[in-house]
């Protein structure tokens, strides 16, 4: 949906290249690859709208937080194109969202005890209320392992929202983790 996730603070702005018939994606929505190398070339050129949690450190590629809407913009297919993604600089931009479940965070002491946590964004293929995807952050106690490329730096338990930084490694496309 519009406007699920905002990046504040220090950022950079990428050209992102979406093929033709990708799936529609507007403003304010997460972009990524899942491409990776072979003797130094990219399997994938091109970005898509996240369609599952993520970025999962070794999987995604995070591409940004899309600025405007696919082209066209009402109705149609998909045309090839160019979109801009605002990406936040590792350990000094933020990404601000909902959280995927309020009641985690509903005190202060909640909320603390989530700061510094490793987490994903939460996927919701329908759960907007347009009927359209809707992007959340989870907190650690709702993401697998420690593999999450975000990292919780604050929160509002007023407004339900948290507060991310993105790992740097998230993105390079298939950053090895493990090695």
């Amino acid at each position: 949906m519009r406007g699920d996730l905002k990046v504040t603070g220090p950022q950079f702005s990428r050209p992102r290249r979406v093929a033709a018939s990708a799936t529609r994606f507007e403003a304010g929505e997460p972009l990524y690859s899942k491409g990776t190398y072979t003797t130094g070339a990219a399997s994938d050129n091109t970005w898509v709208l996240a369609a599952e949690d993520f970025p999962i450190l070794g999987t995604h590629t995070f591409g940004g937080i899309s600025i405007k809407g696919a082209r066209p913009y009402r109705t149609g297919t998909l045309v090839a194109q160019e979109t801009t993604t605002a990406c936040p600089i590792p350990h000094a931009g933020l990404i601000t969202g909902k959280v995927e479940t309020p009641a985690n965070i509903d005190t202060a002491a909640e909320l603390l005890g989530f700061i510094n946590d490793t987490v994903t964004f939460d996927y919701n293929a329908t759960g907007a209320t347009d009927g359209g995807e809707l992007y959340t952050i989870k907190t650690a106690s709702e993401t697998p392992a420690d593999t999450g490329g975000l990292a919780i730096i604050d929160g509002n338990i007023y407004k339900g929202t948290l507060d991310v930084e993105v790992y740097a490694t998230v993105y390079r496309l298939a950053q090895d983790v493990t090695a």
